[in-house]
C-alpha cells in the first residue's frame, strides 16, 4: 500500500476541511450581525417619539429628534464637532501592509428639540448609523486624522462621517441621572443611536447593512459547500484508493 501516492489528495481534502471550518466562523459571525441589525430596526420603528420635556429617567429605550446646540469640548482640532468616525486604509494599493482602521471620537452634547434641553453622552454609539461620509479635501482630511489620534502624514484613502453643532440628528437610548443632571446615553444590553435624519432614513441605513450581510452569508454558505464537497469526494477518493491497493 502506497500512502504516499494519495498523500496530496488526503492533504486537499484537510485543507478543504480547514477553510470550510474557518469560513463557518465567518458565517456564525455574519448570522449574528444580520439578525442584530434587523432587531434593531424592528426596535427603531416602534420606539415613539417623546419630547425632552416629558423625560423621566427609566430602563426603556426612548427617542428624541433635536438639534446639537452645544459642545462644549469638542473633539480637537474639529471645533464644533460632537462625532466623528474615520475609517482609512493605510498605505498604497498592492503593498502587503495595507491596512484597514476604523476609529470613532465623540464628546457629550446638548440636544435642543425646542421643549428644552437635554445632555446626551454619546459613548459606545452605534457607528455604523452616522449617515453618508464623505472624502475631506487635504487640510480637513489632516484635521480628521488628528482628530481620532491618528496621524496627518498617514497615506491612504479616507471616509469621514461627522455630527456637528447645528445639525438636527435623532436620538435613542435611555434616560440617566447623573448626580443632578438628566442624561440619555447607553445602558448595558441596549443600543444606542446617534444619526443625521429620521426614522426612515436610519432604517434604510439598517435595511442595507442587514441585507448585505444575508448576502454574505449566502456567499458563504455556498463556499463552504463547495469546500465541503471538495473535502468529501477527495476523501473517497483516497479511501477507494486505499482500499484498491
Amino acid at each position: 500500500m502506497n500512502v504516499g501516492s494519495v498523500f496530496p489528495q488526503l492533504f486537499c481534502s484537510c485543507g478543504s476541511l480547514f477553510f470550510a471550518v474557518v469560513a463557518a466562523v465567518f458565517l456564525v459571525i455574519l448570522i449574528r450581525s444580520a439578525r442584530q441589525r434587523q432587531r434593531l430596526q424592528t426596535t427603531l420603528a416602534n420606539i415613539p417619539l417623546q419630547s425632552v420635556a416629558a423625560l423621566r429617567p427609566g430602563p426603556g429605550l426612548v427617542r428624541l429628534k433635536g438639534v446639537i446646540a452645544q459642545v462644549p469640548e469638542p473633539v480637537p482640532p474639529l471645533l464644533d464637532i460632537a462625532v466623528v468616525r474615520v475609517a482609512i486604509k493605510t498605505g498604497r494599493p498592492g503593498e502587503e501592509d495595507r491596512q484597514q482602521m476604523d476609529r470613532v471620537q465623540v464628546r457629550p452634547f446638548l440636544l435642543d428639540d425646542g421643549t428644552g434641553t437635554v445632555w446626551v453622552d454619546p459613548t459606545g454609539l452605534d457607528r455604523f448609523l452616522l449617515g453618508e461620509g464623505f472624502i475631506p479635501e487635504d487640510a480637513d482630511r489632516a484635521a480628521a486624522l488628528q482628530a481620532v489620534g491618528l496621524p496627518p502624514t498617514l497615506d491612504g484613502p479616507v471616509q469621514v462621517w461627522a455630527l456637528r453643532v447645528g445639525q438636527e440628528v435623532t436620538v435613542v437610548g435611555t434616560v440617566q441621572q447623573r448626580g443632578d443632571q438628566t442624561v440619555i446615553a447607553k445602558a448595558k444590553g441596549q443600543p444606542l443611536v446617534v444619526a443625521p435624519g429620521d426614522i426612515p432614513d436610519i432604517a434604510v441605513q439598517t435595511r442595507r447593512q442587514s441585507t448585505g450581510a444575508w448576502v454574505g452569508v449566502g456567499l458563504l454558505g455556498l463556499l463552504i459547500l463547495c469546500l465541503l464537497s471538495v473535502a468529501g469526494i477527495t476523501l473517497i477518493r483516497v479511501l477507494a484508493t486505499l482500499l484498491g491497493s
